[in-house]
């Protein structure tokens, strides 16, 4: 072991938690430079080093996720929605492994394309009757305003979500098998749109009639009107996105959370340069 994992290893190792908390500052600050250290780190015989370890790869890979969104955000005018998706998630839940949730989308929109092929009239009730009917993709109703209902990974994993992240998930599974998929953006609650066939993925997939819209408006004394009905920029809808990440996260009082939300939703706003 070379004297700077002795160091290191030492310093983890301390009784003192500011001591520790430090090193990880600085470990952090250092960046990938850090990275193969840690690695190695993360394989020694001590639980209590390669814990700490861990966490410093995670608070680094955090940080570079954080980074690249924040870069997408200030040069895309169209925001590329699934990536930003999957940048949030992964500056917010670094240990998440993404790639093995996207390999999940690839699968799907295989299957999916093989199923609409065989019938291209059916589209919309042959991907309802797989996201939602097959493999369970539904509204959370007892945990509405849990933070993993906004975050794709979680959504995937627990095949829960809100309204929004749920039709972006529609969204995404629906471009690999060529199916557009638009999102509605309701005062209230978010809703799919194929073609000229309007759906709420947030329950059971349900087909909905323009007065159906008009009745999910009507409820919060909201006349409806062809502009609810138009296609939202991508903008609008990393906005709603962001937004109840940060509503979620205020109510569990998760302080560092909200405040990287907070600053991507000023970028997405237009209130940061």
């Amino acid at each position: 072991m070379s004297l700077q994992l002795e160091a290191i290893t030492r310093l983890f190792r301390d009784d003192d938690p500011e001591t520790v908390g430090m090193v990880k500052e600085q470990l952090v600050l250092r960046g990938e430079s850090a990275l193969q250290e840690l690695r190695d780190l993360v394989n020694t015989d001590s639980a209590i080093v390669a814990a700490h370890a861990q966490d410093v790869i995670h608070a680094i890979a955090g940080k570079n996720a954080s980074v690249r969104l924040e870069k997408l955000l200030k040069e895309h005018d169209d925001i590329p929605l699934e990536q930003a998706s999957w940048l949030i998630a992964e500056a917010l839940m670094p240990w998440i492994d993404g790639v093995e949730w996207k390999k999940s989308l690839d699968l799907w929109g295989c299957e999916l394309l093989r199923r609409i092929t065989e019938n291209p009239d059916d589209r919309v009730p042959i991907l309802i009757g797989y996201l939602h009917g097959e493999l369970g993709f539904d509204g959370n109703t007892h945990d509405y305003y849990h933070h993993e209902n906004s975050l794709l990974p979680c959504v995937i994993e627990n095949r829960k979500g809100l309204p929004l992240t749920l039709t972006l998930l529609y969204m995404f599974v629906g471009a690999r098998a060529g199916i557009p998929i638009y999102g509605v953006n309701l005062p209230g609650h978010f809703i799919a749109r194929c073609g000229e066939v309007y759906f709420d993925p947030f329950h059971q997939g349900r087909v909905l009639s323009i007065a159906d819209c008009a009745d999910i408006l009507a409820r919060q004394q909201i006349e409806l009107s062809d502009g609810h009905l138009e296609n939202p920029v991508s903008r609008q809808i990393l906005a709603r996105l962001l937004a109840n990440l940060r509503h979620s996260y205020e109510i569990e009082e998760a302080a560092w959370q909200k405040g990287m939300v907070d600053r991507w939703f000023d970028i997405v706003t237009g209130e940061v340069e």
